[in-house]
């Protein structure tokens, strides 16, 4: 199988990236798992305020009449490249990864919006390669809890395992 390689020690602007053990280049996975403090040093390309009405809650009435769901992602990635050459490819299409989070959010259906959350995240970080971590804020306005209030929501900060 060959294997595609980075030097052995990924060294830029933010510092040491991934590092290889025993004189080994570093592999393109490791490259992509970041320890958390160096997440918020990335670029960052946001999706914010992403109203999706979808299936999801503890409640029976909740699956089955659904309703307004907001999502906010914060994608952590290198935007470095797409900015120097002005091509899409190298980048995170946002307009895709907003219909991917739609699509997702309107075909699953979970109990909580913790899970919500994480499996949306998992989705992000499998379906683009280029994200080294995600943030998920996912909001329920219309939570049934008997109270007059805004919104409910959960936030979650996840990178590549």
């Amino acid at each position: 199988m060959d294997m595609k390689h980075l030097p052995e020690n990924i060294v830029d602007d933010r510092g040491t990236l991934a590092r290889r053990e025993a004189g080994l280049p570093a592999t393109r996975t490791q490259l992509a798992r970041l320890d958390p403090e160096q997440l918020h040093t990335l670029d960052k390309i946001a999706i914010e305020g992403l109203e999706v009405f979808a299936n999801h809650g503890v409640f029976p009435e909740e699956n089955k009449l659904g309703q307004k769901f907001v999502v906010s992602v914060t994608l952590y990635t290198d935007t470095r490249r797409a900015g120097e050459t002005d091509d899409l490819s190298v980048s995170i299409h946002y307009g895709e990864a907003a219909h991917a989070i739609d699509e997702f959010m309107r075909v699953h259906t979970f109990k909580l919006i913790e899970t919500a959350a994480e499996s949306v995240a998992a989705m992000l970080l499998d379906r683009y390669p280029g994200a080294y971590g995600v943030r998920v804020k996912l909001e329920k306005p219309w939570a049934p809890v008997g109270l007059p209030l805004r919104t409910v929501s959960v936030e979650i900060e996840r990178t590549r395992a």
